[in-house]
């Protein structure tokens, strides 16, 4: 990816932990609050193909432990797992590429990324509780996916706009080492 579609990555996530911040987490519903920064990483997935999604979910993820008073990196792991996949969505056969279908990922790699990040903080010794409150943090970040969902996409549409350019396609020479 260019410099210039990397300085637009930074600014979406810059925003978007604004917006996470000064807005949805003042929004709570069943003690939990929608959740922009693994909508965006599941979007980052969903209109980039799964590298691109891993790495953006990295990004999200740093940025996000910022503010989260977890293990740092907790967001990044889940969300480098969460771009992954819904990238691997978008790279079966079929037109994957719609908007539809790209919200669709979205949303439904919220809902897994909200599991995801609690299965995960409970193996890391985090006070998290695999019980009802998990239920009810996934409903609402997910619900709050449907809405943000449309957003994400479509900046990350925007942000990721030329990446293609001035890339290999195939970055590591096929059938050997990259070392050669």
């Amino acid at each position: 990816m260019t410099p210039k579609v990397w300085g637009r990555v930074a600014f979406v996530a810059l925003v978007a932990l604004l917006a996470q911040v000064g807005v949805l987490d003042q929004i709570v519903v069943l003690g939990a609050h929608p959740d922009v920064m693994v909508v965006l990483a599941g979007a980052a997935g969903a209109v980039g193909g799964p590298s691109r999604g891993a790495m953006i979910g990295f990004v999200l993820g740093l940025v996000a432990d910022l503010v989260v008073p977890t293990t740092y990196g907790l967001s990044s792991l889940t969300f480098v797992l969460v771009g992954f996949a819904a990238g691997l969505v978008r790279s079966l056969p079929g037109d994957r590429d719609g908007r539809s279908v790209q919200v669709a990922t979205c949303v439904a790699a919220s809902a897994v990324g909200t599991l995801l990040y609690a299965l995960l903080g409970a193996l890391l010794g985090q006070s998290v509780s695999l019980g009802q409150q998990v239920v009810y943090a996934t409903l609402v970040v997910t619900v709050g996916a449907v809405v943000l969902g449309v957003v994400a996409s479509g900046v990350m549409r925007w942000a990721l706009r030329g990446a293609d350019r001035g890339e290999p396609a195939h970055p590591v020479p096929s059938g050997g080492s990259a070392t050669r």
